[in-house]
């Protein structure tokens, strides 16, 4: 009987012995299986944003992950944070038999919204394990040019609301003419 545990126990031994794994904890957690630009790429004409996405549909994946790029990119062209923190304390009865309430919240709010004319998907890596990564880049010209078509089509409606407004101040002043008749 013994003989019958203790062989037992080292091929228990021996078999845990045989599981581990070698390499990073973060090997582990990420996989080994990621593209080279994963840990992010950076250039001075560009904004790059890396998606990653797991789906059953490598289609729906890619999308998924190009959305989730391109987010990214928003996000360090424009974005507008809101933060609110609530912070409340509160103690009750006298000496040691005083009981304290303490209570903090932190809430923050990140929106993002940009137009990205002209991001391509620069690259796309389907891993082992079925996850894509996509790698979006939106150059700095497109950038440029944004803004200025929303600067150009900022005062464009400013010209068409003052022209408008001209227009109105010619009819109130025509039936302010007609009335004196």
């Amino acid at each position: 009987m013994k003989k019958i545990i203790a062989i037992t126990f080292i091929g228990l031994f021996l078999i845990g012995c045989a599981g581990s794994k070698s390499g990073t904890s973060e090997d582990m957690r990420m996989g080994r299986d990621v593209p080279s630009w994963a840990g992010g790429k950076t250039a001075e004409d560009a904004f790059y944003g890396i998606g990653f996405a797991k789906k059953q549909n490598p289609a729906l994946a890619k999308k998924a992950a190009a959305a989730r790029a391109r987010t990214e990119i928003s996000e360090s062209v424009n974005i507008k944070v809101t933060s609110m923190m609530k912070d409340f304390m509160q103690e009750s009865g006298i000496g040691e038999t005083a009981q304290a309430l303490e209570f903090t919240e932190s809430v923050t709010k990140q929106v993002t919204s940009n137009s990205l004319q002209g991001s391509v998907i620069e690259d796309t890596y389907f891993a082992n394990d079925g996850s894509v990564w996509v790698l979006v880049a939106y150059s700095l010209d497109n950038t440029r040019k944004n803004a200025l078509n929303a600067a150009k089509a900022a005062n464009r409606e400013e010209a068409l609301y003052n022209e408008f407004k001209a227009s109105q101040s010619f009819k109130e002043m025509d039936t302010a003419v007609q009335s004196l008749d």
